[in-house]
């Protein structure tokens, strides 16, 4: 994969980069000629081509920022963290700790180094809650409805601060929907038992049992919920431009990451059924507040970063999926 912009001369660390969006980020980075480190406490064998050091720890571990700082890297992309809604409210403590506790401790010791790094850190559409109005531009009102949006909200106003006060440059994206695989080869793509609607429709493919679209009486055109889907190689792309515009401005921004345009969970199905083969739905009951729609302006992306997606295309979406899910390589993971 060949890219314009290259970041050659940077080193970048990581955090949380064996995970989805993580890896692929990673993956983005050491193509652009930077040199990439990992730290997340988890291995996956996948994604050690995409980067040139691993360290299994915490994100927050004093020894290992001790080592970066002797390393004077130039910036940490936050991706760690713990993401699923659900469990956020069944279980809160561990978000906090996992996602506000250890980032304040991980943020106060890079604030102090000679040469601050800068931050770029995987935020969410959770941040918003239920929007009055559509698109959601960064200027509506923030009312996170679970821990998990509490928490990345939470994360982004000390982002806020720490510029304020300590110089501390960053740049919170705000990520609709994460869908697709890698788009350069197939190498990485959904884990097993992914959570979100395109593997879990692929699963069912699969296996053979029904998908369950959970609700039919939103107020949209098919009755089902509309969602805003950013192809992850798109995500990606955004992240290095985040590189790129931290180490040239004195900056803190809040930038969403989506395209403008939204997609039912029927019109999922449907365009899976046309791209891959018939799936049977079952309809659910709609989940505790779940929009009826949630679609992002990206005005301000275009404007700071000059990014837009490319390849967030549903076609693209399910046909990249489709390529992952047919490799080997995931069978073996």
């Amino acid at each position: 994969m060949r890219h314009s912009m290259r970041l050659e001369n940077l080193h970048i660390v990581v955090t949380g980069g064996m995970g989805y969006v993580g890896s692929h980020v990673a993956k983005t980075l050491k193509a652009m000629g930077a040199r990439v480190s990992i730290v997340d406490r988890r291995y996956n064998a996948h994604v050690m081509k995409f980067c040139d050091h691993f360290t299994l720890t915490e994100y927050n571990n004093k020894n290992t920022l001790d080592h970066y700082r002797e390393q004077q890297v130039n910036g940490f992309i936050h991706c760690a963290g713990t993401s699923l809604v659900g469990p956020s409210v069944l279980n809160p403590s561990e978000y906090y700790n996992n996602n506000v506790v250890k980032t304040i401790d991980f943020l106060d010791q890079i604030r102090t180094w000679d040469t601050r790094p800068f931050v770029v850190f995987s935020s969410s559409a959770a941040t918003y809650g239920t929007p009055k109005t559509l698109p959601i531009d960064e200027t509506v009102e923030l009312n996170p409805i679970s821990p998990y949006g509490r928490t990345k909200l939470f994360i982004e106003q000390i982002l806020e601060d720490y510029h304020r006060a300590y110089g501390l440059r960053s740049i919170s994206l705000r990520y609709f929907n994460a869908a697709g695989a890698d788009i350069w080869g197939s190498e990485l793509g959904p884990e097993p038992n992914d959570s979100h609607l395109i593997p879990k429709i692929f699963e069912a493919y699969q296996t053979g049992n029904p998908f369950t679209i959970n609700g039919q009486d939103f107020n949209t055109p098919d009755g089902t919920c509309i969602r805003d889907y950013v192809h992850v190689s798109d995500l990606a792309l955004a992240h290095a431009r985040c590189c790129d515009a931290l180490l040239n401005n004195d900056v803190n921004w809040r930038i969403n990451l989506g395209t403008n345009h939204g997609v039912s969970n029927q019109q999922m199905v449907d365009a899976f059924t046309n791209i891959v083969g018939p799936v049977d739905i079952d309809y659910g009951s709609r989940r505790d507040g779940d929009p009826d729609s949630l679609v992002a302006s990206n005005r301000l992306a275009k404007l700071n970063l000059n990014w837009e997606p490319v390849y967030s295309g549903v076609d693209t979406l399910i046909k990249s999926t489709a390529d992952w899910y047919s490799k080997k390589v995931f069978a073996d993971a």
